[in-house]
């Protein structure tokens, strides 16, 4: 870029950043047509991921697939002042989901935000403006020939249809960034010479939070934790609700739980959940929010085989056997094994389909508790082992939920299960992000973003476990697989 460059941005809800020229224009690479319009070169396959200044600044013409408006109907209000293009092949993916067990809402109401452009402004096939900072959005039915694309993606298939919108656009000139949500659709985007990125907008911005901090106070101040007292520790004011603590002090260490006003109170190490006791400091920590049922929703992420699931199913135990302040447990599912392969792929009914996902929980209820109290909560109605599809239209009351697996879920599917829970009913989500079967999830968005929207709310708490309790096997594995390849 021309060292004249200012460094001043525009920055859009995609999450990319765009620096105009000195003279207030854009500061343009490459040649121009005769008109003096900027043009794109081509790139090389290979070389589409480059820095987006290197491609052009100025008016972006965003090629959005299905997966983005999947994710977030609303989304083509979010890039600014930029142009939104549209493959007609879209709203035809978008007709195929619209009774989609878990994605069929969002497609519907992507098709009314667009039959709502269109009743407002008529032809949804020239650009209409939208939002408020002149961008514009349309429908495109031309730019379909796949003879622009490399031999290798002339399939006929839907992305192919969308990749060679984004490809000829780019050849006419244009600006082109083809957003998806989708993992191979950006790959092969990159393949094909465009550039390519994920949506960014339900990312979240802060994804270091585990839900634990260190601080040190003084001997008085410990002193008064361990008679019980709530103490004032300005060092941890800035911290969200519910944060655990490890405290340490000349006199000793122990662990603590930011409170609801911002000051410290005192963990019992010795808790117990049915009987089970935690080994690590997260886990005592997660063992008292389990316990604490002003928390309606508590999240419990980590590794395989830090206790996740083992905690969240002997706190539903004690609640429904014991405190019995709910009646039932019920565990919610998502439809992907490992690989994401899907439920449809299984023969037999649902009982049938549902067995090889419903017996992990119970392998895991199993190294937990004997089996006469399984035969009891399953006898007694007690425990419901389910797909998450299932969920919709209904209003869990009076239940222990838990979502295990979480972090192969979208955003919209996990706020619109977050919804359903109704009185008298707590949900705990347990999660690993390392170990996502759903492509059109990234490793900051899904579950990570959900935490990062509640992590300040009163009715929240979250934490990550560090240690692998499962076995030595599981943890060498976990951890050989946590580091880079040299």
């Amino acid at each position: 870029m021309d060292e004249t460059t200012t460094a001043r941005e525009t920055t859009t809800a995609f999450g990319g950043s765009f620096s105009p020229g000195p003279d207030g224009g854009t500061a343009v690479i490459g040649a121009a047509n005769p008109d003096g319009a900027p043009v794109v070169p081509s790139l090389r396959p290979g070389a589409a991921q480059q820095l987006l200044a290197e491609i052009e600044t100025g008016v972006i013409t965003y090629v959005l697939d299905t997966s983005v408006l999947l994710s977030d109907p609303l989304s083509l209000h979010r890039f600014a002042e930029h142009d939104i293009v549209l493959p007609i092949v879209v709203v035809t993916e978008l007709e195929a989901k619209r009774h989609h067990p878990d994605l069929g809402y969002f497609a519907r109401q992507a098709l009314r935000i667009l039959d709502d452009l269109r009743e407002l402004h008529g032809n949804l096939s020239v650009p209409l403006p939208i939002g408020k900072d002149g961008g514009h959005v349309h429908v495109e039915l031309n730019h379909m020939s796949t003879a622009s694309l490399p031999d290798g993606f002339r399939l006929g298939d839907n992305d192919t249809r969308i990749l060679a919108v984004a490809k000829n656009l780019q050849l006419e000139g244009k600006n082109v960034v083809l957003v998806s949500k989708d993992l191979p659709m950006r790959i092969k985007a990159s393949a094909s010479g465009i550039h390519a990125e994920e949506y960014r907008a339900e990312l979240a911005r802060d994804r270091g939070y585990t839900g634990m901090v260190a601080t040190s106070v003084d001997e008085q101040t410990m002193t008064d934790l361990y008679d019980g007292q709530v103490v004032e520790v300005p060092e941890i004011a800035h911290h969200p609700v519910h944060t655990g603590l490890t405290i340490t002090s000349p006199r000793g260490s122990a662990l603590g739980r930011v409170t609801r006003d911002k000051q410290v109170r005192l963990v019992q190490g010795d808790q117990t959940v049915f009987g089970v006791a935690g080994r690590s400091a997260e886990q005592r920590v997660a063992i008292d929010l389990l316990q604490d049922e002003s928390i309606g929703i508590v999240s419990l992420g980590g590794r395989a085989g830090t206790g996740k699931s083992a905690l969240a199913l002997c706190a539903g135990l004690e609640a429904v056997l014991e405190r019995r302040t709910q009646r039932k447990i019920m565990v919610f599912r998502p439809l992907f094994a490992v690989g994401g392969q899907e439920l449809g792929y299984l023969p037999g009914d649902q009982s049938e389909k549902m067995g090889p996902w419903g017996q992990a929980v119970f392998d895991t209820l199993g190294s937990m508790v004997s089996q006469n109290v399984i035969d009891e909560v399953l006898s007694r109605g007690m425990l419901e082992v389910l797909p998450l599809t299932h969920i919709r239209g209904r209003s869990l009351h009076d239940a222990f939920v838990i979502v295990d697996e979480a972090q192969s879920l979208e955003r919209n599917v996990l706020l619109t299960m977050l919804s359903r829970i109704g009185q008298n009913s707590r949900v705990v989500l347990t999660h690993d992000i390392a170990q996502r079967d759903n492509l059109r999830i990234g490793r900051y968005d899904g579950i990570a973003s959900v935490v990062e929207a509640l992590k300040e709310k009163e009715l929240f708490a979250h934490i990550t476990l560090q240690r692998s309790e499962r076995s030595k096997v599981a943890e060498l594995v976990t951890h050989v697989l946590d580091e880079p390849i040299p």
